[in-house]
């Protein structure tokens, strides 16, 4: 029969030894994703086209996609419908083409506002020369 010290030796080693194994890494799990695939509809730019407003996405991609720089307010909406998306898409698109043309309407008016107002102030200054 062994002594207690031999037992407690025999623990200390196999503790030592179970130290310098190196830790087994579980598998990384995918979480459940009952969700599935999903469409979302961003905020467009100057140069976007449907597809870059309009895509498709799951749950990690998503995650991916926040985790890599897209900020939850350039997003309009999440639709589980593609067509829902695309509509939205569009109107969104279409609004922002609207606003564009809009600034741009507004833009050409301050333009000829200012032309005239410089044609006008020179037309004043020849004539106040001509009276001297």
């Amino acid at each position: 029969m062994r002594s207690l010290l031999q037992l407690l030796n025999e623990v200390e080693e196999a503790e030592k030894q179970a130290k310098n194994i190196s830790p087994i890494n579980e598998a990384e799990k995918i979480p459940v994703d009952e969700i599935g695939k999903f469409f979302i509809v961003e905020k467009p730019d100057k140069n976007s086209e449907m597809d870059d407003v309009v895509y498709e996405s799951t749950l990690a991609d998503f995650a991916l996609q926040v985790k890599g720089g897209l900020d939850v307010k350039d997003i309009l909406g999440i639709y589980k419908q593609k067509s829902d998306a695309r509509r939205a898409g569009t109107e969104a698109l279409k609004q922002f083409q609207d606003s564009l043309k809009e600034m741009e309407d507004a833009m050409n008016e301050f333009r000829e506002a200012k032309k005239s107002t410089e044609e006008k102030r020179k037309s004043a200054a020849e004539k106040v020369k001509a009276l001297k």
